[in-house]
C-alpha cells in the first residue's frame, strides 16, 4: 500500500484498497502460471504470449545485430520470460536467490534445463557473467532490486530509490547493448512482450557510463510500471531503503 501511494498520489482509500488487492492478484496469478509451466507445451507456452512471433525481429532489430543484455525488473510475469526466451531459442542467464525449499529449488532447476537457463547465485553470479559469457547467449538480469548496500541512487515516481548496477557494468565491461524487457500481463490472461529502446551511453569513464545507464533504465521502468501499478509486485517499502 505505501508503494502503491507514491505511484498514484491521491487516491482515495477504496481505489487504494482495490489496486492493492489487484497486486496480490496479479502475483497469485503468476504462481498459478509457474507451477503449470512444467506440464504445458511449447505450443501452449508461444500461444500465451500475444505477440511471440515478433519477439526475435524485435530484439534483432533493437540490438543492432550487436549481443545484447535483456534489462527487467520485478514486474509482469519475469519467472515466465525465462521460459518464453527458452522456446524462442534464447540461451540466457540469469541472477537468482537460492530457493529455501529443496522441492521448489528441484522445479526450478527442471525448467531451467527444459528452456536453456543458466542460473548464477545472487551471491556471485554477476562475477562469473563477467569472467565469461558464451557467445551468442543472453545474460537477463532483474535489476530494480539492490540486495546490499550501495546501487545508484535515481528518481523513480519522484522520489529517490536504489537500483543495482549490476547490468549496467556487466554492459560496460562486455560490450553489450542493454534493451529493457517485460512479460506483461492482459486483461484475458494472456501477455506481451514489451521492449524498451536500447540503453548504450555515449562513451565515457565506466562510472559515469553506468550512472547514464541506470539512471536511462529506471526511466523506462517507470514508464512501464506507471501504466499499471499493480504489476509492480516488490512486495516491501521499495522506497524505503535498501532490503
Amino acid at each position: 500500500m505505501a508503494n502503491l501511494r507514491v505511484m498514484r498520489p491521491g487516491i482515495g482509500r477504496q481505489m487504494l484498497l482495490r489496486l492493492t488487492v489487484q497486486t496480490f492478484k496479479q502475483a497469485g496469478l503468476n504462481l498459478v502460471d509457474f507451477f503449470g509451466i512444467p506440464s504445458m507445451t511449447d505450443a501452449r507456452i508461444r500461444s500465451m504470449v500475444v505477440n511471440f512471433d515478433s519477439m526475435r525481429p524485435l530484439l534483432d532489430e533493437k540490438s543492432g545485430g550487436k549481443e545484447f543484455c535483456l534489462v527487467a525488473g520485478h514486474y509482469g510475469h519475469w519467472e515466465l520470460a525465462g521460459a518464453i526466451l527458452g522456446v524462442a531459442g534464447y540461451r540466457t542467464h540469469a541472477i537468482a536467490l537460492a530457493q529455501n525449499s529443496s522441492v521448489v529449488e528441484q522445479l526450478y532447476e527442471s525448467l531451467r534445463v527444459r528452456f536453456g537457463v543458466t542460473a548464477h547465485d545472487v551471491r556471485y553470479g554477476m562475477r562469473q557473467l563477467l569472467q565469461g559469457l558464451p557467445e551468442g547467449e543472453v545474460p537477463a538480469i532483474v535489476s530494480d532490486r539492490e540486495y546490499g548496500t550501495g546501487g545508484e541512487e535515481v528518481n523513480f515516481f519522484g522520489r529517490t530509490a536504489h537500483f543495482p548496477r549490476g547490468a549496467a557494468v556487466l554492459c560496460y565491461r562486455r560490450k553489450l547493448v542493454g534493451i529493457p524487457g517485460f512479460l506483461v500481463r492482459q486483461p484475458g490472461g494472456r501477455f506481451i512482450v514489451k521492449f524498451g529502446d536500447p540503453i548504450c551511453p555515449a562513451p565515457s569513464d565506466e562510472k559515469s557510463w553506468v550512472r547514464a545507464f541506470v539512471v536511462d533504465f529506471a526511466r523506462q521502468y517507470e514508464q512501464i510500471v506507471d501504466q499499471d501499478p499493480t504489476q509492480f509486485l516488490n512486495f516491501y517499502d521499495f522506497w524505503g531503503g535498501v532490503i
